[in-house]
């Protein structure tokens, strides 16, 4: 039999034809071409079939590339010359794993209503040894105090962790961890370390809010590290007027004294204290 071959005309850009086998007999030949140079076509039936096959076989394989949220929980860090000190970190997180980690309570400043509030989390070394280490530590420096959350996407997550004093910033921008494997779902009230790709985990953090959860985060290895034991509703009460409009450059480069001129009504993080140890 020979190959049947199918020409689909999807309008983006001018660029190369694309070939893509996907059954044996039938050869889709993927033709880019430019809106403004060629008027559209009708399109059959099968081509139709065809666009749609290929596209559940793109989400299938690597997520929903349409997501609105896919992109938001990339920190926006440029690169720093810096070889990570994985060893130390990883001998740690062997003994840790042996722990149930510690908890700890979030208290909350300029929350909706011009309220205050706080939440608790609890480690789980089991789930992402390395992460809870650099989070245990970052606390321990008292390294939250006074951060705002500086994006927040309603029914998707908060995202936290640039400190408001650039000097301290700039320390921990260089103390970058390895990924750990993602052995639990990004579910309601887990908090989860942002990325810039892969083994680039420095103090950013986001809490994911959606009530389903936010699975497909899995399969992009955003692994959780803690979750909320108690407080969610005032997760929920964290302003999100200004959603991702802050500048994660400027908050680097000038910290809150930026935030507090151009963005004057974000919540923050008033103190961050244990509760125990279990």
């Amino acid at each position: 039999l020979e190959s049947i071959e199918f020409t689909i005309n999807i309008i983006l850009s001018p660029s190369a034809p694309i070939v893509c086998t996907l059954l044996p007999f039938c050869t889709f030949k993927l033709e880019m071409v430019n809106a403004l140079r060629r008027k559209p076509q009708k399109q059959s039936p099968l081509k139709i079939a065809a666009i749609l096959l290929i596209l559940v076989a793109v989400i299938f394989l690597v997520g929903d590339p349409f997501h609105p949220s896919a992109s938001y929980l990339r920190s926006e860090e440029e690169e720093v010359d810096v070889v990570p000190e994985y060893s130390k970190k990883e001998s740690i997180a062997k003994e840790d794993l042996v722990q149930e980690g510690r908890v700890f309570t979030f208290e909350l400043g300029n929350l909706k209503g011009e309220t205050t509030g706080s939440f608790t989390i609890r480690t789980r070394p089991s789930w992402a040894p390395l992460g809870v280490i650099q989070f245990h530590e970052l606390v321990d420096s008292g390294f939250f105090d006074g951060c705002r959350f500086f994006r927040v996407v309603p029914n998707f997550v908060v995202q936290f962790g640039i400190n408001g004093d650039p000097s301290i910033q700039s320390r921990w921008r260089k103390k970058i961890i390895k990924d750990d494997p993602v052995v639990t779902s990004n579910a309601q009230g887990t908090v989860t370390f942002a990325t810039s790709g892969p083994n680039t985990r420095t103090s950013q953090l986001f809490i994911n809010t959606n009530k389903k959860g936010n699975a497909f985060l899995d399969k992009q290895g955003f692994s959780p590290f803690a979750e909320v034991i108690s407080g969610m509703e005032s997760v929920d009460l964290i302003n999100d007027e200004y959603k991702e409009k802050p500048n994660q450059g400027m908050i680097q480069n000038k910290g809150n004294v930026y935030l507090q001129q151009d963005f004057p009504n974000l919540s923050y993080i008033q103190r961050v204290k244990e509760s125990s140890k279990l």
